[in-house]
């Protein structure tokens, strides 16, 4: 794995793994997380963990006055990523999530993968799924990856979605964790959102509707 490095704004470096989803790369990203976190660069405010990518957010002082500009924290971040790095990472702790399937569009994505309503809610309940990263709405979780029987497209046009709604758009699943315009596929909702971190698990548990 041959990691690239952007500059992002005058203050923050994006590390790139990567240009898929998939758990071997996140684990990397996962890996240089706790590596950045344990033994920070000068200057860090913050370690943002994408499906592929690690950003470090830096001091913009710190940054202008120490290393004259971001090619300075460049070499930094070259330099530690080629030092060996052996930790265990922490497993996410496992949120089993009560899910009532009965979601405005379970029937469209039945139909969509060629598929039963009750297929659909097997075959995404019965899986554990890991979380990559928070975005979109505070706390909004973006998990993965389903499986490619159920992948399923955005709608084109994003619909009103109720907080605790439960959807999926292409090899993603998630649950909205506030009322917002959206473009998911809804197939359930719950009234269980934990506070999610990158690296949690998570299973979703098929209640009575």
């Amino acid at each position: 794995m041959n990691p690239q490095i952007y500059e992002l704004g005058d203050s923050a470096l994006t590390i790139e793994f990567g240009n898929e989803i998939s758990e071997s790369v996140h684990q990397e990203v996962m890996k240089r997380f706790y590596q950045f976190q344990s033994f920070p660069l000068p200057g860090t405010l913050d370690l943002i963990p994408a499906y592929a990518s690690l950003t470090i957010v830096f001091d913009l002082g710190v940054v202008a006055s120490r290393f004259q500009g971001l090619a300075g924290m460049k070499m930094l971040i070259e330099n530690k990523l080629a030092e060996p790095f052996t930790a265990i990472i922490p497993e996410g702790r496992l949120h089993e999530i009560p899910c009532e399937y009965n979601g405005a569009d379970l029937s469209f994505v039945a139909k969509s993968c060629g598929l039963s309503e009750a297929e659909i809610i097997r075959i995404h309940s019965e899986k554990e799924y890991t979380v990559y990263f928070l975005g979109f709405l505070p706390g909004f979780a973006y998990m993965g990856t389903t499986d490619e029987r159920i992948t399923v497209a955005r709608k084109l046009t994003p619909a009103p979605i109720q907080k605790g709604d439960i959807g999926l758009a292409g090899n993603q699943t998630g649950i909205y964790p506030s009322a917002s315009p959206g473009g998911w596929q809804i197939i359930g909702r719950t009234t269980d959102i934990p506070h999610f971190r990158a690296g949690d698990r998570v299973r979703f548990i098929p209640v009575p509707v």
